[in-house]
């Protein structure tokens, strides 16, 4: 099949970390025999690996750390978010698909495929997802529903997120749930990580991950594993709290915003991945601590509680 995938968030080069989880699945439709165009902001290269990418000036709307953050911090961005809008809408009304699938129901779903024919399934995973639970109720449903007699599907990453939007969309209380994918090929063991980071064999490290904006709750998972005795903090991200951050936690070691491999062999260095966000989809830093082996404490978001039921290793903890 001829498969459009389009998305707000989508790695520039090999390096960049965003919508990672977007890039894994593209290839995984390449893999399996379909012809897969990506439709992104931004300017890069033309392909990755088997996939096409179609770059969209979106200006400066969209980018690290996210697009609700950038048009907080400079309001006119909306202007460009939504030349990317018109642009790639008549794009993709002016192509023939077999299949859509639109990452992100705000804007990739709604507007940019509203009134197209082609089977669309819609991909909720985080911001998205409380955006359109944050407009007015009969908004909210009324786009969903116009997608929905227009034939479209949604997946959500968690069951917890899909039973929120339920409470007052209905007919999205059986919508399929699936984590989004992750890819962690390449990524060193703990012994190999430790040493590319020239850590000690004997340091404990307590690793907190993310964007460092203020749903994410840094300052609580950083005095957390300040707690930790004999322990070395290191925080793997940035944005617009990490001044403020830097300046109350002077013992925590900030490294930025790191490539993905970087990051990655961070968390497979680690002791332990601290986490106080509430507002998730299903957690990355999470499931790939998890799938590394790397113990978690985490408050309660997304499924966690009922992930840590079967994991002895994910410990969930409230208060």
């Amino acid at each position: 099949m001829k498969i459009a995938v389009v998305t707000t968030s989508f790695p520039r080069d090999a390096q960049d970390a965003s919508g990672h989880f977007v890039a894994t699945e593209a290839a995984e439709l390449c893999r399996a025999g379909h012809d897969v165009h990506v439709y992104a902001p931004g300017h890069g290269a033309p392909r990755r690996g088997g996939v096409h990418v179609h770059w969209i000036d979106g200006g400066e709307a969209f980018g690290f750390p996210g697009a609700v953050p950038r048009l907080r911090e400079r309001p006119s961005r909306i202007v460009d978010a939504l030349r990317f809008i018109i642009a790639c809408r008549r794009q993709l009304h002016a192509q023939p698909f077999d299949r859509i699938v639109a990452h992100f129901v705000l804007p990739s779903a709604w507007p940019i495929l509203s009134g197209i024919k082609t089977p669309v399934e819609v991909v909720g995973h985080g911001t998205d997802v409380r955006l359109l639970m944050a407009l007015p109720t009969p908004i909210g449903r009324r786009i969903v529903r116009g997608l929905l007699r227009n034939g479209a599907s949604f997946r959500f990453v968690s069951t917890e997120q899909r039973r929120g939007i339920a409470r007052f969309i209905p007919e999205l209380a059986t919508a399929e749930v699936r984590p989004a994918a992750i890819d962690l090929a390449g990524v060193p063991d703990r012994a190999s990580a430790r040493r590319a980071l020239e850590l000690r064999a004997d340091t404990q490290l307590a690793l907190i991950v993310g964007r460092l904006v203020p749903s994410k709750r840094s300052a609580i998972a950083i005095s957390a594993a300040l707690l930790l005795p004999r322990t070395q903090v290191v925080v793997v991200g940035d944005g617009p709290e990490r001044e403020r951050l830097e300046g109350k936690y002077p013992s925590a070691h900030f490294v930025g915003h790191l490539p993905r491999h970087q990051c990655l062999r961070w968390i497979a260095a680690a002791d332990v991945l601290i986490t106080a966000s509430r507002h998730e989809g299903a957690p990355t830093a999470v499931r790939e601590a998890r799938a590394l082996s790397v113990p978690v404490v985490s408050v309660p978001a997304a499924d966690l509680r009922a992930w840590s039921e079967h994991d002895a290793e994910l410990y969930v903890v409230s208060g």
